[in-house]
């Protein structure tokens, strides 16, 4: 089964630019990557926001799409804020580790049966 992850930024007034920046940097490296099935920006009603929805093979995909883009996901934090996230789907450890402690994390497994 995928995982699907929906993440939702706010860009810092000051720092608007450099996100946009980033945020079509990472677009085209996942683009290069096998177990990437989507990753793409939206630019929601309110201003500053963006959201993003990330498809990933699994969360062996997802931990290695991280990995992949580290630098970069460094530099969007140093010029946005991570709103909310949530996950569909199995997470594995690496993910479980990168949930912890933060908020606006909601996960969201199968129904079974």
């Amino acid at each position: 089964m995928s995982l699907l992850v929906l993440c939702e930024f706010r860009a810092r007034t000051d720092g608007e630019a450099e996100f946009l920046r980033v945020a079509r940097a990472l677009a085209s490296a996942a683009a290069t990557e096998p177990g990437t099935l989507r990753y793409q920006w939206f630019v929601t009603q309110r201003p500053g926001h963006y959201s993003i929805i990330e498809e990933y093979v699994d969360a062996d995909a997802a931990e290695t799409h991280n990995n992949h883009v580290d630098s970069l996901l460094r530099e969007l934090f140093a010029v946005a804020d991570l709103v909310s996230v949530s996950f569909y789907g199995e997470l594995n450890q690496y993910l479980r580790e990168w949930i912890s402690g933060r908020e606006g994390i909601a996960i969201n497994v199968p129904l079974s049966g």
